[in-house]
């Protein structure tokens, strides 16, 4: 009988548990993407990674909306991209993956209101330089092959038309030419000449770590002119006709 009423007290002990954990939000049930918390970011530093890089306050940070699987409906639950996710992809950090992140963040503030990114939904024009390209193809899902990431070496390097397909909406984001500095475009222009030194291609890295600490020490709005363009005419796709992209074709596919 004591045996008996010790397993009952536990059983009830355990449904208690059970019931707190779920209403204070432990085990709660899929919502909607918007209604989602994004997976804790990664900003653990790295040798690739330095720490302030993580922790400074207008780190860019992105919250992207993309489908489950090819041929799936959308997620129910967003992926949180950070810088340490773009060097991964880029492969070293650099001012211009810097620059080209905080552009892209200022420009979706516009495109997206309520911060979520649809990776789904976008095209987008940059030039081809390998920093802002790279972050280009990675932040907005446009891709050269399927003609909605396209190239226009007349843009600077952090300069981008951007739009959200299905609002119709494009934007156009650049830095204020006032913020870079011309002491890390001079010591570009020196390495790119041929005549340098060890200590010059040292001092290099040591002026884009500081010209991206700066970025990420003030909002970011401060850095980049953004607006909105009306009418602008896409150019045409750089790539031969490889067929269109398909895999994301039954994102809004009924459950039933």
């Amino acid at each position: 009988m004591r045996h008996n009423r010790g397993l009952h007290m536990k059983r009830w002990f355990l449904i208690g548990i059970f019931s707190v954990l779920c209403l204070g939000g432990f085990w709660a049930p899929q919502g909607t993407a918007e209604e989602s918390i994004p997976a804790r970011k990664d900003i653990e530093p790295e040798w690739y990674f330095p720490e302030w890089l993580g922790t400074s306050p207008y780190t860019p940070v992105f919250k992207a909306l993309d489908t489950v699987n090819k041929y799936g409906r959308y997620a129910q639950e967003t992926k949180t991209i950070t810088l340490k996710d773009l060097i991964k992809f880029h492969g070293h950090f650099c001012g211009g993956l810097v620059e080209s992140a905080g552009a892209l963040r200022v420009a979706f503030d516009l495109l997206f209101p309520k911060g979520i990114i649809d990776r789904t939904d976008l095209r987008i024009v940059s030039n081809n330089s390998a920093c802002g390209g790279d972050v280009a193809a990675y932040l907005t899902g446009a891709r050269l092959r399927f003609a909605s990431h396209h190239i226009n070496n007349s843009l600077t390097e952090s300069e981008f038309f951007i739009r959200r397909v299905s609002a119709r909406k494009t934007v156009h984001v650049k830095l204020n030419p006032e913020v870079y500095p011309v002491e890390v475009k001079t010591q570009m222009k020196k390495i790119e000449s041929g005549k340098f030194t060890p200590q010059d291609i040292d001092r290099f890295q040591e002026l884009q770590w500081a010209y991206a600490r700066r970025l990420v020490n003030k909002p970011l709005k401060e850095s980049f002119i953004v607006e909105e363009v009306r009418d602008f005419k896409w150019p045409d796709p750089i790539c031969r006709d490889l067929g269109a992209r398909k895999d994301n074709d039954y994102k809004d596919a009924p459950l039933k």
